[in-house]
């Protein structure tokens, strides 16, 4: 039973420790430096640390170069939209040097997006503070403007303890090998209204609690006052 539970570990480890090891170098509080403190130790081979440690790099920098792909794709896009809706007019000059130039350092520095993480990393961490807030150092870090995009999609991703097992195991209970061909808007409208009827019941139970509880404060009132009224007649007497 260990010995499956740890292979279990294991597989889902793999799978998610890439995607997190990516949020903790975009923390500048951490970078490259908290995965060479804990692999170590979490990993008793060190060989298998180290190559846990390059694997992640090597997932950012292809992050890193999609982006920059993704967003050179929209410039490019961008700028032949401006360039058809604004046609030069005839007495202007047909070549503009200085736009000309722009490019030239625009495609200057998108061959060099790989020194960007670099750069990043090269960089001390930031002192670990209780009220630092990681999104808007991002949404600050201008220098960064490819690392920005990863971060804005990272960094935003919501953490859940539930299992993923139990969080996608729904579906079994609507899809049977009898019932295996309900349409996907049928399935939805199934579940939601689970979910909805489920909610209903659970606010019918509260407010029946409540009435439960009020009627025996009331009960437990009026008794308390028929004793205070019988020691009382019996002191008069």
């Amino acid at each position: 039973m260990a010995m499956r539970m740890l292979d279990k570990f294991e597989k889902y480890w793999f799978q998610i420790n890439g995607i997190m090891g990516v949020a903790t170098v975009l923390d500048p509080r951490c970078k490259l430096r908290l995965l060479h403190y804990y692999f170590p130790l979490i990993y008793t081979n060190g060989e298998d640390a180290k190559k846990e440690i390059e694997r992640i790099q090597d997932i950012c920098y292809n992050l890193l170069n999609e982006y920059s792909l993704k967003s050179k794709a929209s410039e490019v896009g961008a700028s032949y939209q401006s360039s058809t809706s604004s046609l030069p007019s005839p007495d202007e000059s047909e070549t503009d040097h200085m736009s000309k130039y722009d490019k030239f350092v625009a495609s200057d520095f998108k061959g060099n997006v790989k020194n960007e993480l670099d750069s990043y990393l090269e960089e001390c961490v930031l002192q670990r503070l209780p009220d630092f807030d990681i999104l808007s150092w991002w949404k600050n870090a201008l220098k960064y403007p490819t690392l920005q995009l990863i971060a804005s999609d990272v960094l935003v991703i919501p953490i859940s303890t539930v299992a993923s097992e139990s969080a996608f195991s729904t579906g079994g209970r609507f899809i049977s090998p009898h019932r295996s061909r309900l349409h996907h808007d049928t399935l939805e409208a199934l579940m939601c209204s689970q979910d909805w009827l489920w909610n209903e019941a659970k606010e019918i139970d509260a407010t029946n609690s409540e009435c439960y509880t009020t009627f025996h404060d009331d009960v437990d009132d009026e008794t308390n006052e028929d004793i205070l009224d019988t020691d009382t007649y019996h002191d008069e007497l």
